[in-house]
């Protein structure tokens, strides 16, 4: 896990955005809630969004997860 600066705006680093990934965060906008990353000048979000893409590609599947068919 890399202690390395995402977020120099906000002082955010990626072990505290994974931090935030573990405890349900599910996507950049829930990261940018939990640790204010990306909400300043926004140069760290395509950052941000590929760690939690990275993080939820590395997750199981959820069985109880509802699929929408398309009507």
């Amino acid at each position: 896990m890399s202690r390395s600066l995402v977020c120099v705006c906000n002082m955010v680093t990626e072990k505290e955005i994974l931090a935030a990934l573990k405890k349900g965060a599910r996507s950049t906008s829930d990261i940018q809630q939990a640790t204010k990353a990306g909400t300043s000048c926004g140069k760290c979000l395509m950052t941000i969004d590929r760690i939690v893409e990275e993080f939820l590609s590395q997750q199981p599947a959820d069985p109880q997860q509802r699929i929408e068919f398309d009507k």
